[in-house]
């Protein structure tokens, strides 16, 4: 069995347990589109030979969304339009594409960021799961763009990277936002 189908499988299965823990928490829809989308991805190439890379500026949309506190459903359906013509308008171009999730990835960092600062300054404590999903969030961009600087050697870069986030994927599974958070000193 080639090594990335194994990363793929392993994903799939590790992936399937961090929304169970963190049903209840503000980050349960997060895991949840996490969990979903490569089997779902992975279930329309295998039938259908769609690459899936056009779908993933649509996942990285919809996990900005889950992150944020975006109540009008208009705003999120206009945006999504949006995105979904940006991705199929790049179809034919992977590097935009990639630059284009990106972009994205960045949203999601900078989402991950604020809520940590705010933490941090507000009851002065480190959060542990954040600081673990700022890492995770980190290596996902920097997987796209490794793929993007260099498409060949950046595939490694990829698997590689897919394969440290699954240790993530187990570390979700048992720490939430709930977690007992690590006392800092801000003077």
């Amino acid at each position: 069995m080639k090594i990335h189908i194994l990363i793929e499988y392993l994903s799939f299965l590790i992936w399937l347990i961090p929304p169970i823990r963190q049903y209840k928490t503000q980050f349960f829809s997060f895991f949840v589109i996490l969990a979903l989308f490569d089997p779902i991805l992975y279930s329309i190439y295998k039938i259908f030979g769609i690459q899936t890379l056009k779908f993933y500026p649509i996942m990285t949309f919809l996990i900005i969304i889950s992150l944020s506190k975006i109540k009008k459903k208009f705003l999120c359906f206009a945006v999504s339009i949006i995105i979904i013509l940006l991705s199929y308008s790049n179809q034919n171009d992977p590097v935009k594409l990639y630059y284009f999730c990106i972009i994205l990835l960045t949203a999601i960092l900078f989402q991950i960021v604020n809520k940590l600062m705010q933490i941090i300054f507000q009851q002065s404590v480190l959060n542990l799961f954040l600081s673990l999903l700022l890492v995770y969030a980190l290596i996902n961009e920097l997987k796209f763009i490794a793929i993007a600087l260099n498409l060949y050697q950046g595939i490694m870069s990829f698997y590689l990277a897919s394969f440290t986030q699954l240790f993530f994927g187990i570390s979700f599974s048992f720490i939430t936002i709930n977690t007992k958070n690590i006392p800092i000193s801000l003077k």
